[in-house]
């Protein structure tokens, strides 16, 4: 019988800890199990649709010590995530380069954040949330005419076509393909380098072909970008960093 959608309360390593675990069945042709932690208390186990509850909490209790360490590695990225506070002398991320950040407030001027190629001009009321809506809208607008350039190059190259592209404020989830083909892109990848964008562009057009994560879609990864491993490693190791 299959599990319910979720269920609470768990064990990670030796200690008991109150981990929420989320259960996602699929009806894909998904033969294993698999575990991803989504934030320091919360861990989401993917399997296939007729998984029963026993094989499910079966094969949490052989993880226990992988769960632990990942929680605390998830725990302690949360808490060295960089909250904005957008002052004069802070830095931003862009294209994979820290650059300096100036305030002012000048009401003749116009209002949000530019950039001079070195640098980032804040110019915004003293509140936080309009200077982060500031920032959000340049990134947001800088994404959608880099991604949009890009997937028109990759499309070429992979011969695929991607029915649109769309702009999000994902904080973890990059990218995604739709159903119909129509791609999505958090504006935070503008943050990382352009190879790593690369990556998540050709990623996100390879499921056009292959709607899953098989050896087939990775070959067709592999095809277009040969280090895309890396870009993996860099985008884990490095996203907790990316706050707006």
């Amino acid at each position: 019988m299959p599990l319910p959608a979720q269920y609470v309360k768990g064990r990670a390593g030796a200690h008991t800890m109150d981990i929420r675990y989320t259960i996602k069945l699929s009806r894909r042709r998904k033969k294993t199990i698999c575990l991803q932690v989504t934030s320091p208390t919360e861990v989401t186990v993917c399997a296939p649709i007729r998984t029963s509850e026993a094989d499910i909490r079966g094969f949490i209790d052989e993880k226990q010590n992988w769960i632990a360490k990942a929680v605390r590695l998830e725990s302690e990225k949360t808490q060295r995530r960089r909250q904005p506070r957008y002052a004069s002398g802070e830095t931003l991320y862009y294209l994979g380069n820290l650059h300096l950040l100036e305030v002012a407030f000048d009401p003749l001027a116009h209002l949000g954040l530019r950039f001079d190629g070195t640098r980032f001009f804040l110019n915004c009321p003293d509140e936080i949330d309009r200077k982060r809506s500031c920032a959000v809208a340049w990134y947001t607008k800088r994404a959608a005419a880099h991604l949009s350039g890009r997937v028109a190059h990759f499309s070429r190259i992979m011969g695929l076509e991607a029915q649109g592209v769309k702009i999000t404020h994902a904080r973890s989830r990059w990218g995604s393909c739709s159903e119909k083909n129509r791609l999505s892109f958090s504006f935070r990848l503008m943050m990382a380098p352009p190879e790593v964008i690369d990556y998540i562009v050709v990623h996100e057009l390879a499921h056009i072909a292959q709607k899953n994560h098989s050896s087939k879609f990775w070959s067709k990864v592999l095809e277009t970008v040969k280090d895309y491993k890396s870009h993996r490693r860099w985008l884990r190791d490095h996203q907790h960093l990316f706050e707006i």
